[in-house]
C-alpha cells in the first residue's frame, strides 16, 4: 500500500544508515558532493531538507577522517534515533528519520525482543 512512497524514499533511508554503520562494518562510503547534492535535491525534491542537512553536519564533525573519531551511528543515538535491524530483511532502519512508510513494531517472542519496520 506503501510501495510508491517506499519506492521513492526507502533507498536514501538505507544510504543514511549504512553511512552511520560504516566505520562498524567492512565498506567504507563517501558522502555526496556538491554536485550530488544538486541533483538530489531536483530528482527528489525535499532530499536537502531532510538527508542533506544532516550529511553536511556529520561531514562538519569530521565523519570522512577516521583519525576523527567521529562515528555517526553514536551522533544519532544522541540525538534519540534508534537503529533497529528488520527481522525479516535484516535492512537496519531508524523509524525516527525514515521518510518511507516503515514503522517500528517490537514483537516478544520466547524472552526475546524482535524488532520489524511493518505490520505485515
Amino acid at each position: 500500500r506503501d510501495a510508491k512512497k517506499d519506492a521513492y524514499w526507502a533507498h536514501h533511508d538505507l544510504f543514511l544508515l549504512a553511512y552511520a554503520l560504516w566505520p562498524t562494518g567492512f565498506l567504507r562510503l563517501s558522502l555526496p558532493d556538491e554536485e550530488d547534492t544538486e541533483w538530489f535535491e531536483a530528482n527528489y525534491p525535499g532530499w536537502d531538507a531532510h538527508y542533506g542537512k544532516i550529511l553536511r553536519e556529520w561531514k562538519a564533525l569530521g565523519c570522512e577522517d577516521p583519525k576523527s573519531g567521529f562515528i555517526p551511528i553514536q551522533w544519532l543515538v544522541q540525538h534519540g534515533h534508534q537503529v533497529y535491524v528488520d527481522r525479516v530483511s535484516q535492512v537496519p532502519f531508524c523509524p525516527t528519520l525514515a521518510k518511507c512508510s516503515g514503522s517500528l513494531r517490537a514483537h516478544e517472542f520466547n524472552g526475546q525482543k524482535h524488532s520489524f519496520s511493518d505490520d505485515w
